[in-house]
């Protein structure tokens, strides 16, 4: 009884410090963030060894991390079948790295599905509550950068924050983007969407918790960041139909509904009049990225033109982990490669891991979706993990941080709140 007592306690030190630095995975201190869990990690397996207690697993956590765990080691695989296109450049500069990060998200994902199982309603809900606070934090400094630029005072840390794609209007008004401590607005986006869901869940007086959804917006308005907006759009979409849905499940609309019921019609309403106008400037912005009219859309179509020319096998396992940061051995031409990541997850995957690999990451996603449509109508905790499950399928099509302490981060929140939600439906049904 003690030794598992004792078990119990690494595993909560553990996951508690990594709720604290998984968003700082964002930041420039993102390597220093990786040796740390790692080093936590095993020193957590370690003891938890020693004290050779038998672990329970719960079937959710357990296959969803077993998909996401498998397309990574399909991927690993697929460095056999394409061995003979990789130099030693790729084993010192790229493979040794990758690998590290895979053993760390490995670690902490077996350490997750332990903890999970043996923590109890108050645990969870304090891992929650750290989570949240230390994206406050985020928005916090936001604030504060954003008061610096203002008055001219510069942000303790250099990030990419000058603006782009921006009118002069508004860059006259406002100098630079707002990236709090995040290396750029596009890795400070998706911590934002998190803030706002996690607001929900942690904050109880309705003053405080409207207070605090206006500090998030703010900072989310000044990044000027598309991928935030577009996000943001999405999961307001996604909860209005949800919460709709309910409600004619439930026979009773309420006043939310009908607000995002006129929303949609002035919506259309607006397509209608200005409809013409923004098809044809979507139709230019699409028919110029064809083109490849950017450095980004000439990549990605000499990548998708490489994926097109492999053969079966690099079709089916993918041409292996990290071999996108050596296209050129691949035939890519180096003026053609600028980036080493496409910035969208399942292209990523598709490279790295082929179709099986990529079937993995939509196994990994049906699971969790699966389980949040099944249990969220009337339960807060697992609409909030359907929400961050929507929120990652969204973020992976303008991210590729699938393999970092980030992105383990958020799944691990998902499997709280679904796990919370378990708990609060089976004291009902009691």
């Amino acid at each position: 009884m003690v030794s598992k007592i004792t078990q119990y306690r690494f595993l909560s030190i553990f996951m508690f410090l990594f709720f604290i630095m998984g968003p700082l995975s964002t930041t420039q201190w993102n390597k220093i963030v990786v040796v740390i869990i790692f080093s936590l990690a095993f020193i957590t397996i370690f003891f938890c060894t020693l004290l050779s207690n038998k672990n329970r697993f719960w079937s959710l956590a357990i296959f969803s991390s077993l998909f996401y765990l498998c397309a990574f080691i399909v991927s690993l695989f697929a460095i056999l079948l394409t061995r003979e296109h990789l130099t030693s450049d790729f084993i010192d500069s790229v493979i040794v790295g990758r690998l590290f990060t895979f053993v760390t998200v490995l670690m902490t994902v077996y350490l997750l599905n332990v903890w999970l199982v043996a923590s109890d309603e108050k645990q969870l809900n304090k891992a929650l509550k750290i989570a949240f606070f230390v994206l406050f934090i985020f928005i916090l400094l936001g604030i504060w950068q954003f008061i610096g630029n203002l008055i001219g005072i510069p942000f303790f840390i250099e990030t990419r924050d000058w603006m782009h794609g921006v009118p002069s209007a508004i860059r006259s008004l406002v100098p630079k983007r707002l990236t709090s401590i995040s290396e750029e607005p596009n890795f400070l986006s998706p911590l934002l969407i998190e803030y706002l869901i996690l607001i929900g869940l942690v904050v109880v007086r309705r003053s405080i918790k409207y207070t605090l959804y206006t500090l998030g917006i703010f900072v989310a308005l000044f990044s000027f960041s598309g991928g935030v907006y577009i996000n943001l759009l999405l999961l307001i979409f996604v909860y209005g139909v949800l919460s709709l849905f309910r409600s004619l499940m439930n026979g009773v609309l309420n006043g939310k509904d009908i607000v995002f019921i006129l929303s949609i019609f002035i919506f259309f309403v607006l397509i209608i009049f200005i409809g013409d106008i923004l098809l044809e400037f979507i139709y230019y912005k699409v028919q110029g990225e064809a083109a490849g009219q950017s450095s980004r859309s000439q990549f990605l179509s000499s990548l998708i033109q490489l994926i097109a020319d492999s053969n079966f096998s690099q079709l089916m396992f993918g041409h292996g982990m990290g071999t996108m940061g050596v296209l050129t051995s691949f035939g890519l031409p180096r003026e053609e490669f600028i980036f080493r990541i496409t910035n969208n997850f399942y292209l990523d995957m598709l490279w790295e891991g082929g179709f099986i690999g990529l079937g993995f990451i939509v196994l990994f996603f049906t699971s969790l979706l699966f389980f949040g449509l099944k249990g969220y109508m009337n339960n807060r905790y697992i609409e909030a993990g359907l929400l961050l499950t929507i929120h990652m399928i969204i973020t992976s099509l303008y991210r590729s941080e699938y393999l970092s302490a980030h992105f383990v981060w958020v799944f691990t929140i998902v499997l709280v709140c679904y796990r919370l939600g378990c708990i609060k439906t089976q004291r009902v049904n009691r």
